[in-house]
C-alpha cells in the first residue's frame, strides 16, 4: 500500500552504527533526544488526520554532512527535557545528499554545518 507522505519531514541525526541496526531489523525502531519536539508532535497529529505519514530524514552524527537513512516517523513522545520517537521502515536515502539538500519549512536551505539536532523541512523529492 502506498503512503502518502506529509509535506513536512523532520531532520535529526544519530549514530550511523545505531542506524544500520535499525535499517537491519526491518521493526520500528526506539529513539530519543534531550530536545523537547513540540511542534513534531503537533505535525504528527495533522499528518495523522490527514491520512498522511511524516518521513523523518536521518543523517550521520559523527559527520553532520551527509544524510544516510530515512523512514516513517510512528510514534513521539514528549517528557520535561526529552522526546522518545519512533522510527519505521527505515533504508538508505538513495544518491549521495547533505542536509543542504534539505528546505527548512520557511523555504531556506539548512546552512552549512548545521549541528542540531532536530528541524522542520519540507519533505525532499529525492524520497519519492
Amino acid at each position: 500500500m502506498q503512503q502518502t507522505l506529509f509535506e513536512f519531514s523532520i531532520y535529526t541525526i544519530a549514530h550511523p552504527d545505531k542506524l544500520a541496526k535499525a535499517a537491519a531489523r526491518k521493526v520500528a525502531t526506539g529513539f530519543s533526544e534531550r530536545k523537547v519536539w513540540k511542534t513534531g508532535y503537533d505535525m504528527l497529529n495533522k499528518a495523522k488526520a490527514a491520512n498522511a505519514v511524516i518521513p523523518i530524514i536521518l543523517g550521520d552524527a559523527t559527520d553532520c554532512s551527509r544524510l544516510l537513512y530515512w523512514g516513517i516517523l510512528t510514534k513521539i513522545e514528549i517528557d520535561d527535557e526529552t522526546t522518545r520517537y519512533s522510527v519505521k521502515q527505515i533504508q538508505k536515502i538513495k544518491g549521495k545528499h547533505s542536509p543542504q539538500d534539505l528546505l527548512l519549512r520557511t523555504g531556506t536551505a539548512i546552512a552549512p554545518k548545521f549541528i542540531r539536532p532536530y528541524a522542520i523541512c519540507r519533505t525532499p523529492s529525492f524520497l519519492l
